[in-house]
């Protein structure tokens, strides 16, 4: 609390961001930690963000990173599990910005490295990608006994090799448009078809996974 002197002195309230501010530095070291097979992503840089008290209605260019989320997990840890994975996902957006994964594709690989490390998702709208991720970080049983907790630096050097290969598949994807679309069309008839069956009076199980091909983006 500031006094403001002039013709009409004012008390301003100004809160104490400085926890949260490194809350949120400290997590971005560790989505770093991660990448570190893929590339340095660097120091963080609040530019790279929409720095913000509370959560705005919806963003374009910069993803947002909440004061008023990283308050919470300062406060309640794991019982804030939501406010963590809006946090990991922004920056993850971020760090993906910084080794040229633009658009939809930064914003699925965040949901999916938000995934394999706190096993929610951020409601980003990337159910066939998250599901790429999902199968390697299962193919990785070692990887999946040390990913204990987000707040952990382990959880984030131990994810390191299937961070590398989930990357490395977006890579592909970027590079190839066409096959990233025909795959995520398949994925999405694949799951049509499951939910349909599975509503009908004769409930048979498709094994989705099976029936698909992720390495090269290809069903």
């Amino acid at each position: 609390m500031t006094l403001r002197d002039g013709g009409q002195p004012e008390i301003i309230l100004q809160p104490d961001l400085s926890a949260p501010h490194h809350l949120i530095k400290d997590l971005w070291q560790k989505v770093r930690l991660s990448m570190g097979d893929v590339g340095d992503v660097g120091e963080f840089n609040p530019a790279d963000f929409t720095m913000m008290l509370f959560q705005p209605d919806h963003w374009q260019e910069r993803p947002p990173l909440v004061y008023a989320d990283a308050l919470r997990v300062l406060t309640h840890r794991e019982g804030a599990s939501e406010n963590l994975i809006s946090l990991i996902a922004a920056l993850a957006i971020g760090a993906a910005h910084r080794l040229d994964l633009t658009g939809a594709l930064a914003t699925a690989f965040a949901d999916a490295l938000t995934y394999m490390a706190t096993g929610g998702t951020s409601g980003l709208g990337a159910d066939f990608e998250r599901g790429m991720a999902y199968q390697m970080l299962e193919s990785e049983p070692d990887v999946r006994r040390m990913a204990t907790s987000p707040l952990s630096e382990q959880t984030w050097l131990a994810l390191r090799p299937v961070v590398r290969r989930v990357f490395e598949q977006f890579v592909q994807w970027r590079q190839d448009p066409a096959a990233y679309a025909a795959a995520r069309e398949s994925w999405y008839r694949v799951f049509t078809a499951e939910v349909a069956l599975s509503m009908s009076p004769a409930i048979i199980s498709i094994e989705q996974t099976s029936s698909l091909t992720y390495i090269n983006g290809r069903p």
